[in-house]
């Protein structure tokens, strides 16, 4: 697996600042047609993903993206690291029948785009709620 490093000395670095600025990277490399991140590691949170019970979280998270088609790793600042695969090989999934919608308080819904009467509104015949635990499967 090829390594890259990104030194960032702008604005306070988070995830969300890191994980664009490694796809920006992964983007510009040449042996990757289509990179899609397939895992990575927040050192100061002592977060990774996928989160895998039990598992050590300095290493198995570079485990997984190694086995999973991990072509290039990027460090970003020493506090943030990424694996990216080549999705090029594989059929696109979409279009996908559901949707994910919020009513007027917030609430979550995954819904099936063809049962639902206003695209908009989610309704109890095309919808289900999703609580804090399901939604971050959808």
């Amino acid at each position: 697996m090829k390594a890259a490093h990104i030194n960032y000395s702008g604005m306070g670095l988070d995830y969300k600042m890191a994980s664009g600025l490694a796809a920006t990277l992964a983007d510009k490399d040449p042996n990757i047609i289509d990179p899609v991140m397939v895992a990575w590691h927040d050192k100061k949170g002592a977060r990774m993903s996928p989160t895998i019970e039990g598992a050590n979280v300095d290493t198995r998270w570079h485990d997984y993206g190694e086995s999973h088609g991990g072509k290039l790793e990027i460090d970003v600042n020493g506090e943030f690291d990424f694996i990216f695969a080549d999705s090029s090989a594989f059929e696109p999934y979409g279009p996908s029948p559901y949707i994910n919608l919020h009513d007027k308080n917030g609430n979550e819904y995954l819904c099936q785009i063809n049962a639902l009467r206003d695209p908009h509104d989610p309704s109890k015949e095309a919808c289900v709620v999703l609580d804090d635990w399901t939604s971050k499967l959808t």
